[in-house]
């Protein structure tokens, strides 16, 4: 194994391997980045910005993410991340399965979710739901072998009454592409259950995809990332959650149910 600088993160394991034909030291440190030097510079993945690997006969094709300048906010296709595929050649079969097991380690050890129920709604916003889900969501979910199960909303309240009868233990979250509408939708659905207890406790997801976008552009920028479906949809991938406050309103024999930020986890 080689030695790292001394100001790097610890290293899950390094190793010279081909990358572009040139020997060279690569290190997958604790921090989910790979670091590499080309053409005399050094180089690195972003922070948890490997979203999956495939071998392809000697390389081994990591599925990356990479820290972009520039974006723009809510519903546009540029975000805080851009897609990009890193391909190294271990020098021995023996690094190449040492290279694939701290992998495959590495991704069992972030808790991301392995299956998602996704709803689209394509009458919200600007009705470009679906082309954002299939052009910029779908793309990024494949690439980290998240499996999908996707329901278009084909009517208002649609997402409430699926919800409030689905199976919730099959799934580790659910995604909403839509605008604060959906979302206030499964909030209600999940608290109109026999269990809502245990059902509130599934992670619900938003990117942004409809005319208010408020409460997924509260939760992206206090963690200073961009509102936009790239940004949004990488952070359900990494699994991050926030807590929100459930507020119930009352009118006569009528309750409805809203929310708000909360604190983070």
């Amino acid at each position: 194994m080689d030695r790292q600088p001394e100001n790097d993160p610890p290293a899950i394991i390094s190793y010279r391997v081909l990358v572009n034909g040139v020997v060279t030291p690569l290190t997958l440190t604790v921090e989910g980045e790979l670091r590499w030097t080309e053409s005399g510079r050094r180089k690195t993945t972003a922070k948890k910005g490997i979203l999956s690997f495939v071998v392809e006969g000697n390389k081994v094709r990591v599925k990356t993410l990479v820290e972009r300048e520039g974006g723009i906010c809510c519903g546009g296709n540029v975000g805080d991340y851009a897609r990009k595929d890193f391909d190294f050649e271990p020098l021995s079969d023996e690094s190449r399965k040492l290279w694939c097991d701290k992998l495959h380690e590495h991704l069992d050890s972030l808790g991301r979710p392995k299956k998602l129920f996704v709803f689209v709604n394509p009458f919200g916003g600007k009705k470009s739901a679906r082309k954002i889900f299939v052009e910029e969501v779908k793309p990024l979910f494949e690439d980290a072998n998240i499996q999908l199960e996707i329901q278009e909303t084909k009517y208002q309240l649609h997402a409430k009454e699926i919800v409030r009868s689905m199976d919730v233990s099959k799934y580790d979250g659910i995604v909403c592409v839509s605008g604060d509408g959906v979302l206030v939708e499964v909030v209600n659905g999940l608290l109109e259950r026999a269990d809502w207890r245990t059902a509130l406790k599934l992670p619900i997801g938003m990117v942004p995809a409809g005319t208010g976008n408020g409460m997924i552009k509260s939760l992206l920028d206090t963690v200073g990332l961009r509102c936009c479906a790239n940004s949004a949809t990488i952070s359900i991938i990494r699994g991050h959650k926030r807590s929100v406050d459930v507020a119930t309103i009352a009118q006569g024999n009528t309750k409805f149910f809203s929310v708000l930020p909360g604190v983070c986890q």
